[in-house]
């Protein structure tokens, strides 16, 4: 429909505007499973990106990264595997540069033991800036 969005691709356009809103968000706020289902004009947009600035939830949580990681965490000590966490970082989302992720793992990581292990809550303290 001229001049208007479909609201399958209301998630797209919250991450094209920097914002990392979920997918229980953006279902919440009208988006589609399916192309073709739903449109909406440019002001009922803006008014849904609005809404899911202030929504409670619209984001991971600090308690969501460390809940991730601690699935990574086989010997139940608070460290992961380095390459672990590298797989993670490729597989989610947009897939980040090698170098990128290198770069990443030197300003945020702790060095790894022997074993490949790292300390991941120093990790997340950082990335979300409670280090």
């Amino acid at each position: 429909v001229k001049g208007e969005l479909d609201l399958f691709f209301l998630g797209d356009v919250m991450y094209a505007l920097g914002m990392n809103t979920t997918k229980k968000v953006c279902v919440g706020l009208g988006q589609t499973d399916e192309e073709g289902k739903k449109f909406a004009k440019f002001d009922d947009i803006v008014e849904k990106v609005n809404a899911a600035k202030v929504a409670p939830d619209s984001s991971g949580t600090y308690a969501d990264y460390v809940e991730l990681l601690k699935l990574y965490d086989k010997n139940n000590n608070g460290t992961m595997m380095l390459a672990e966490l590298e797989n993670i970082l490729a597989n989610l989302g947009d897939e980040i540069p090698k170098e990128d992720v290198q770069k990443l793992f030197a300003e945020l990581c702790d060095p790894e033991d022997e074993d490949g292990f790292f300390p991941y809550m120093p990790f997340v303290d950082r990335l979300t800036g409670k280090a």
